[in-house]
């Protein structure tokens, strides 16, 4: 309770220096039967204006997919993923207007993901590091609201695969990003205080 009293003060101090946050999206990928993939991830954020044209924040990153695939033999495969990730991010305002702002993100995070297959008794686990550059534009509809859309733009992710527990399927592997295309939007709505 006291933690509580301490933010609502510091809030009503900075005069709407802080905000609350959330973005998703979702993915449905179906290429004529042979693969279909549905999933989509959930990431909320808290930020801090530092001044009018910087701030820092830390968002959450959780996300789920389920994948089917012909076997070739009439069957179906389905391989069950999810993952969760911690992601810290600094941003660069530009002001193009009273209510409108352009801005460039900077991340670097880390996680932990597991894929299940269907009907295997194991799973994989992994964890990762990724980063990236995301610029965006934000839009003040009320000065405690606003809503954003972030393009990904280049990103980079290592993975180290720790198989199913017992040291012979491990790997690593690595992937570079640049997303071109609108599946790499994502939308977010705001609350400052």
């Amino acid at each position: 309770m006291a933690a509580t009293l301490l933010i609502a003060g510091l809030a009503q101090a900075q005069d709407e220096k802080m905000w609350l946050s959330g973005s998703a999206n979702f993915r449905n990928y179906n290429d004529d039967g042979d693969t279909k993939i549905t999933g989509g991830n959930f990431s909320p954020a808290f930020g801090y204006y530092i001044n009018p044209k910087i701030a820092v924040g830390i968002s959450l990153n959780i996300s789920g997919q389920k994948q089917e695939e012909d076997d070739g033999n009439n069957e179906t495969i389905e391989y069950t993923t999810s993952e969760f990730s911690v992601q810290p991010f600094f941003r660069y305002y530009k002001s193009v207007g009273e209510k409108c702002s352009l801005y460039g993100e900077v991340y670097v995070g880390f996680g932990a993901g597991k894929t299940e297959t269907e009907g295997a008794d194991n799973e994989d686990t992994y964890g990762f590091l990724q980063t990236g550059i995301a610029p965006g534009i934000q839009y003040w509809f009320h000065n405690r609201w606003s809503v954003n859309a972030e393009w990904g733009a280049l990103s980079y992710r290592a993975d180290n695969d720790k198989g199913d527990g017992d040291g012979e399927d491990d790997f690593k592997s690595s992937e570079f990003n640049v997303g071109l295309d609108l599946s790499a939007i994502s939308f977010g709505l705001n609350f400052h205080f």
